[in-house]
């Protein structure tokens, strides 16, 4: 389905396929459990801390990112950015649209 938010509510397990690629296969409870979406001032945004994140979002304020360790990037960031739960839509986009500037 297309439909991101009838998969948050009845979906047990998550494939995403994109151009024929399977780029994610896992239990939902695993992505919500380890996946994280980190807002933060992009001074934070080192070579080492950009390795963490599948995607990277700038923009004049800052940035927006999806990372598959969400226990890493608190322990990388110590705080200075912001740690949520992501939505599988924003898994999916990530995971297919990467990296860009706004």
């Amino acid at each position: 389905t297309h439909i991101t938010s009838d998969l948050d509510k009845v979906a047990d397990y998550v494939t995403l396929i994109d151009h024929g690629q399977i780029l994610l296969s896992t239990a939902k409870d695993d992505i919500f459990d380890n996946y994280g979406m980190v807002k933060g001032p992009k001074e934070l945004l080192d070579e080492n801390v950009r390795k963490i994140f599948i995607g990277v979002r700038e923009n004049a304020f800052g940035f927006e990112a999806l990372t598959g360790d969400r226990k890493q990037a608190a322990k990388m960031l110590q705080n200075r950015a912001v740690i949520e739960r992501p939505t599988l839509e924003d898994v999916m986009l990530y995971h297919t649209r990467g990296n860009h500037h706004v």
